[in-house]
């Protein structure tokens, strides 16, 4: 990469990873070769939040406010998701694979059905949408932003979100496999609230802002960046 990397993820058999950077492209990685295998090059600004969707594609994001959706050894994405009206932060995939979240500066999160269809937007964030996740069994999707809130969406019904009001502006969000939230903040702490959005604690991680959080896959260490 030209520039500072962004964003990762990895596939879930660990045999491949993604990378975004400031430098407008995304590289498609071999984990076992240690190697490059593809640049992908589409985005006009920096690629902010990166997937791997589960029918093996991957989904890029970008400050320029779109998203491409990437067969492996295509030169051009298969489907440019296009909407949202400001930079992408970050993106999430459904546990059944079937929808991609995005959350963006735009003040939105939008769904979209990975096999096609117009996204639903979400809409109650009143500055930059940062960090978006769904709960395990799929019922919720949780969105953090720098208005100082969480906000835990109903997937099915009327969208209208129970809103927590924290402490400080948040940057991310993780969900555990219990349905236990946490968020990171701008303040150095993280943030632990139930799938309810009821508070449950707090840590301090660090004096400078969280950026990163990841849970561990059974649920016993929460990781947090700044």
């Amino acid at each position: 990469h030209g520039g500072p990397v962004r964003a990762l993820a990895v596939s879930a058999d660990g045999q491949s990873a993604i990378s975004g950077s400031f430098d407008s492209t995304s590289i498609r990685w071999s984990l076992s070769r240690n190697a490059a295998e593809q640049v992908l090059r589409f985005h006009a600004d920096a690629v902010n939040a990166v997937a791997m969707l589960g029918d093996g594609r991957t989904a890029t994001a970008g400050a320029d406010g779109r998203i491409a959706i990437w067969r492996a050894g295509n030169a051009e994405p298969d489907r440019v998701l296009e909407g949202h009206t400001a930079p992408i932060a970050a993106l999430a995939v459904s546990p059944d694979g079937t929808m991609l979240a995005s959350a963006s500066w735009d003040q939105t999160i939008r769904l979209w059905p990975l096999a096609g269809g117009a996204p639903r937007v979400l809409e109650g964030h009143t500055q930059n949408v940062n960090g978006v996740a769904f709960a395990p069994d799929g019922r919720t999707l949780v969105s953090v932003g720098y208005d100082q809130s969480v906000r835990i969406w109903p997937l099915a019904g009327p969208p209208a979100p129970t809103v927590v009001v924290m402490p400080g502006p948040l940057n991310a969000v993780a969900i555990g496999g219990d349905g236990e939230i946490a968020a990171g903040a701008a303040d150095g702490k993280l943030y632990f609230l139930a799938g309810d959005g009821t508070r449950v604690g707090e840590v301090a991680a660090g004096p400078k802002p969280v950026i990163s959080i990841a849970i561990s896959p059974d649920g016993a260490l929460v990781a947090a960046a700044g």
